[in-house]
């Protein structure tokens, strides 16, 4: 039997880029691929993106050497530079271990922007995957803050 649990999780992050500047660097997979492996120690492969409404994306992620993670992303709603909502399962060998409901939100402050990144889990694998979500999150928006200043610089 599962051990499932729920779990909802709000991100926020602030970043020196406007909306507008800061949309195609959360959605371009070329750009994706240098901000959300959390860690020197993980990786990212994104095998397919299609990132519009109605949309997927196909990845592979986890430690460089074992990127056992096999993510499928559908996109469901799409308001550039301003929303994203989209449906995530992660699997490991086709078994899945969570599937999730998660909006990314936009909005202006300052000269740059506010990040809000709400995801609510339904996880197979008890409350591990919610604190992998979190950590995970969390270094990859500080890598997008990092790259952000980079590219506006």
């Amino acid at each position: 039997m599962s051990a499932l649990t729920h779990d909802t999780l709000t991100l926020t992050q602030s970043i020196a880029a406007p909306p507008a500047r800061l949309f195609p660097l959360l959605t371009s997979p070329e750009y994706r691929a240098q901000w959300a492996a959390p860690t020197e120690n993980t990786w990212l492969d994104i095998l397919h993106a299609d990132i519009r409404p109605g949309g997927q994306e196909l990845s592979r992620c986890g430690p460089a050497d074992n990127p056992e993670f096999e993510v499928t992303t559908d996109f469901h709603h799409i308001e550039a530079p301003a929303l994203l909502i989209f449906t995530e399962t992660i699997r490991i060998e086709g078994a899945p271990l969570s599937s999730g409901l998660c909006s990314i939100e936009v909005t202006p402050e300052g000269a740059g922007s506010r990040l809000t990144i709400t995801a609510q889990l339904a996880s197979l694998i008890g409350d591990e995957m919610a604190e992998g979500y979190t950590q995970g999150w969390t270094a990859a928006l500080a890598n997008l803050a990092r790259l952000a200043e980079k590219e506006t610089a």
